[in-house]
């Protein structure tokens, strides 16, 4: 009888030896039958870090063809609460909410030093800073644009709790009407029904419906809701006085209803037409607004606000998965209508992430779009001061440690690029968290700064990055 080698457990051991010595050596981007090859170093613990220092220096002319609808990147981690909110799960918001309070004071207390990273035309923030000096009698509107590290109004919730306490200023600004995020939003308990049409300039729209400011539109089915409640983290947020619903496009007769803090609805008629259109309702002291909508695709709708008359107000946009190019979907005509009724003195532009991708390091095209984008920008809001702030560290195993992905600081360097032809200012972020292999240190430290994906602040690093930008904005205010 012929003897059976298959279940010989030292040819086992010398196969499955010989298919990792040969993934070892697999070139990357490799597919066999559907399914992706991903090399493992097989020698990555016994080879010296130096050999993989300048592993990708010699892709300098690749520019490939990027479709930010496709790049999902800087989305992995932001799908899940951050460690805060376990608590949530058994609805303990008012306990969860305390607990996080003072976490924050005990944790953030110091301030962190600042070695100024504004560069570029440094002089057009003087529209932004002269707003801020009246801003006791008037409203400093900041809208904060970038990718998924925005999302939960993440960075955007420190940044204005900060110019709160200083300028002033009771509510959130802009909360959308649907979100992916609501499981870890920082400031709003945002709820709604799950009949609303949304489109985006990241999603398809087939209908062409047009977008507003925060690169999104709303439409309702037949009672459709939507509502939005202050919780107890910031102060600064948890009461808002005026409610503004922004909408376009309404047809005749078409009819809102509204509660504020539970009470009786109130019907109002919409103003028909295709103009951008604001629903102002006078609350003072409230803590939740409710819309209902009856009457399918009654109007587009672009997001309420919360607010009061006097301080800063930051508006969180964040366009998930994107690179920034696709803000160019935002008609002209409806960022010059946005801006007239909101008058904003400050544009900032995060991105970066998603265009990190592969062995990527031209980033010329990128550079042309971008330049595009914010000339359009600056042209329908000719009096806003603009900040780009550039991609921070993103760290790649190698080997047996993590290092800077190499083409972070190209990218670094072609985000200065746009800044200076389009005649803005920059803020190196990179630099700002300690540059090269820093994000290593923000992962190890104590509390941690970001998720182990070594590409992603928590709602610590968040809230880093947020006194570290203010520090820099203030240091250059007068």
């Amino acid at each position: 009888m012929e003897k059976n080698h298959m279940n010989n457990p030292i040819i086992i051991f010398a196969v499955a030896l010989l298919l990792l010595l040969i993934n070892s050596y697999a070139p990357e981007d490799v597919t066999i039958l559907g399914y992706e090859v991903k090399p493992v170093d097989f020698f990555g613990d016994v080879r010296t870090d130096d050999f993989y220092d300048d592993e990708y220096e010699d892709n300098e002319n690749f520019d490939e063809e990027y479709d930010s609808t496709a790049l999902q990147n800087d989305s992995a981690f932001l799908n899940s609460p951050t460690k805060y909110y376990t608590a949530s799960v058994f609805n303990f918001n008012f306990i969860t909410n305390f607990i996080v309070a003072e976490l924050d004071k005990l944790t953030y207390s110091e301030n962190p030093a600042s070695n100024n990273r504004l560069s570029g035309n440094i002089e057009q923030l003087n529209n932004f800073f002269n707003a801020l000096k009246k801003a006791d009698k008037q409203q400093v509107r900041v809208a904060h644009y970038g990718d998924s590290t925005l999302e939960g109004d993440l960075i955007s919730s420190d940044l204005r709790d900060l110019f709160q306490k200083k300028f002033g200023g009771t509510g959130v600004g802009i909360v959308p009407i649907t979100s992916h995020d609501t499981r870890f939003r920082e400031t709003t308990d945002l709820s709604f029904s799950d009949d609303w049409e949304t489109a985006s300039v990241y999603t398809r729209n087939k209908q062409r419906l047009p977008v507003g400011i925060s690169g999104h539109v709303f439409v309702n089915g037949n009672g459709s809701w939507v509502e939005m409640k202050t919780n107890n983290r910031y102060k600064t947020v948890r009461k808002f006085n005026t409610v503004k619903l922004f909408y376009s496009h309404a047809k005749t007769g078409a009819k809102v209803k509204y509660s504020i803090n539970g009470k009786p609805t109130v019907t109002k008629t919409l103003k028909k037409g295709n103009d951008l259109h604001v629903l102002e309702i006078n609350c003072p002291n409230s803590k939740s607004v409710k819309f209902i909508f009856p009457g399918a695709k009654s109007a587009y709708y672009y997001g309420v606000s919360l607010e009061s008359n006097t301080g800063v107000y930051i508006d969180n946009f964040a366009l998930r998965g994107n690179s920034g190019v696709d803000l160019k979907k935002i008609s002209s005509e409806s960022l010059s209508a946005f801006y007239k009724k909101l008058n904003y003195k400050l544009v900032i532009l995060e991105f970066g992430l998603n265009i990190l991708s592969g062995r990527k390091t031209n980033f010329s095209r990128y550079e042309r779009d971008m330049v595009k984008v914010i000339k359009k920008m600056k042209t329908a809001m000719p009096n806003a001061s603009f900040i780009l702030v550039s991609v921070h560290d993103k760290c790649i195993k190698k080997g047996s440690k993590f290092i800077t992905d190499p083409a972070v600081p190209k990218l670094v360097q072609a985000q200065k690029n746009i800044a200076k032809k389009t005649k803005i200012a920059f803020w190196n972020l990179y630099e700002a968290m300690g540059g090269k292999n820093s994000m290593v240190k923000w992962v190890n430290s104590n509390p941690p700064k970001a998720f182990k994906d070594y590409t992603h602040f928590n709602d610590i690093g968040a809230k880093q990055e947020a006194k570290l930008i203010f520090n820099d904005l203030m240091e250059k205010y007068k």
